[in-house]
């Protein structure tokens, strides 16, 4: 007996200490990878619209950070340096043509930790060389697309190597999907810490925003809308609301992404309309509860609305919403909206938009409980700007930056994840330290 009780002591020490061992080599591979890296961080399509803000927003927020800029135009490279204050000794410019000349970005994606990816409109067609290049090189990767099937793409192709080589690929860092997915953990994890339960349902309500729409994504959006059969749109389309829920995920009671009409919110207590982005964030909010084992709820609802002051608002938003989507489905119509009246691909907001643009979102968690209890997180944006663009180009650093400097303190190591769970709280402490607010209201009794 007391030779037996060896043996399997023996064996559950060895097991023990080969899981330390593969935990710990896991960690040190990703951090020996990251750290030998030229740069910290690579922009690539820094002469775009929103990756010009984010060159800006690393060059005043980030001056000593080992970044370049990257795109196909050397010439424009330079001209964005210029206009961002950085010298060409800190601040190389590297030319790559995701289309062109995909074999380009082998070399770029194995110089650096992280590339921030801004070159879309859309990024189906421009983003994935990018994306594989990164996965082979085992390097993390971010954008700020909102296309559901390129998403669904580089989760079918890449998620596995992706694990293996430890490369992080989160897309989806700005405005859609950060407050939105960010929002929804803290509030799931508030209900966990206070009432210990799940949630029967999480709604993200946009109490305030503005802001004003660019070229690029228009130009995506028409795409989408009118565009040739993409890859991953069928698979999107196939598993309706859960189109981005990784391998094994078990789906949900979800049939609707927000309202159909203008209504009353009992929770939030407000009049709300229909959110526009609405179909792009709930995808990504629903794979981050099942990426992290159901934390929400394996029977957990999520929407997302916008809210109005009353319903007369509501009705006359949504009836200007309904004539501006008849003109773009009518060719006439559309073709004069999109000649005359809509911007184009590296148009945007002006400048003095940008810096008074603002958004709140508040996301209220109801418990799954006969007490049915409430928690709010809020995400504010304070003087992050604009939610499209100046707020995005911060987000999006934000989250390249956390791993890019603090990859260690991560809860997942590689795969094309989402940024809740891949960037967790991680992700909130910096965005909190750029100016920004996150937080759980107060418990009420």
């Amino acid at each position: 007996l007391k030779l037996q009780m060896g043996v399997h002591s023996s064996l559950l020490l060895g097991v023990l200490l080969s899981f330390i061992y593969s935990s710990n080599h896991w960690t040190a591979q990703a951090m020996s990878l990251s750290t030998s890296r030229k740069f910290d961080l690579i922009i690539y399509g820094a002469t775009g619209f929103t990756g010009q803000l984010a060159a800006e927003y690393v060059q005043t927020h980030y001056p000593d950070l080992k970044y370049a800029l990257a795109g196909r135009n050397k010439a424009k490279l330079e001209q964005v340096r210029k206009q961002i204050g950085a010298s060409p000794e800190n601040v190389p410019v590297l030319v790559a043509d995701a289309v062109q000349d995909p074999s380009s970005l082998k070399e770029l994606a194995a110089s650096t930790k992280v590339i921030a990816n801004y070159a879309g409109t859309p990024f189906i067609d421009k983003a994935l060389p990018v994306v594989e290049a990164c996965v082979e090189a085992g390097t993390c990767y971010t954008d700020i697309t909102a296309e559901l099937a390129f998403e669904r793409t580089t989760y079918d192709r890449y998620h596995k190597t992706a694990e293996e080589n430890k490369a992080l690929i989160i897309h989806a860092c700005g405005f859609d999907s950060v407050p939105s997915d960010v929002g929804a953990m803290m509030a799931a994890k508030a209900m966990k810490e206070r009432h210990n339960c799940e949630c029967s349902s999480i709604k993200t309500v946009v109490m305030e925003s503005s802001g004003a729409m660019s070229g690029g994504t228009v130009a995506t959006g028409m795409d989408i809308m009118f565009g040739p059969d993409r890859p991953g749109a069928k698979e999107v389309q196939a598993r309706g609301k859960y189109a981005l829920d990784p391998e094994g995920a078990t789906g949900g009671p979800d049939t609707s992404d927000t309202v159909s009409f203008t209504c009353y919110d009992d929770v939030a207590k407000t009049q709300v309309i229909p959110f526009l982005m609405a179909p792009a964030n709930a995808p990504v909010v629903r794979k981050t509860n099942a990426l992290m084992g159901y934390l929400y709820g394996k029977n957990c609802s999520y929407s997302e609305v916008a809210a109005v002051p009353n319903r007369v608002v509501g009705i006359i938003a949504q009836v200007a919403f309904g004539v501006f989507g008849a003109m773009l489905m009518f060719p006439p119509t559309r073709w004069l909206l999109l000649e005359y009246a809509l911007p184009k691909p590296g148009q945007g907001p002006t400048k003095e938009q940008q810096e008074k643009g603002f958004f709140t979102n508040k996301v209220f968690a109801v418990g799954d409980t006969p007490e049915k209890p409430v928690t709010v997180a809020y995400i504010k944006s304070v003087n992050a700007g604009d939610p499209g663009y100046k707020a995005t180009a911060c987000m999006s650093i934000e989250a390249s930056l956390c791993m890019a400097m603090e990859r260690e303190s991560l809860p997942m190591q590689g795969g094309v994840l989402t940024p809740a769970s891949a960037l967790g709280t991680t992700l909130v402490d910096r965005l909190n330290k750029s100016g920004m607010q996150l937080g759980v209201e107060p418990a009420t009794s």
